[in-house]
């Protein structure tokens, strides 16, 4: 099934975090990711063209690296979600490619992919819905 399991409240996610001690535990980690991913899916979720500079610098702060297919599931997700926000997305994603390519390179490949994929399965919806966020990322 999909990762995420139990809720735990954020009071109770850092009151664990701090508990911690070894920060190499597979416990500890798996927290700092959840986290990361929590973190990046509120970004992406919140952009639009007036907050996008904030939402840049925010999503900057984080571990970008270790987090670029978090990063690329959540844009596509949202992409997907509303389509109409498309050119918001592409826009996010070109920024972020200007610092960090490989991100920008993830999301493509991605993308391309699932566009290849919802093809053969002739799933229109997915299918326009990945044509027309490529064609955004082209216009960037």
């Amino acid at each position: 099934g999909k990762a995420g399991g139990a809720y735990i409240p954020p009071f109770r996610l850092k009151q664990m975090m701090a508990e911690a001690q070894d920060k190499n535990s597979v416990e500890y980690q798996r927290m700092t990711w959840e986290g990361l991913k929590k973190s990046i899916n509120g970004l992406v979720n919140k952009v639009t063209k007036t907050n996008m500079t904030t939402i840049i610098k925010e999503l900057l702060s984080h571990n970008m690296v270790r987090a670029r297919g978090l990063y690329a599931r959540s844009v596509m997700k949202a992409q997907l979600a509303s389509p109409a926000f498309s050119p918001v997305y592409a826009a996010l994603t070109a920024v972020i490619n200007t610092k960090l390519p490989e991100n920008g390179e993830t999301v493509l490949k991605r993308v391309v992919g699932q566009f290849r994929r919802s093809y053969k399965r002739n799933d229109k919806p997915v299918c326009t819905a990945m044509v027309r966020f490529i064609a955004h990322l082209i216009n960037q």
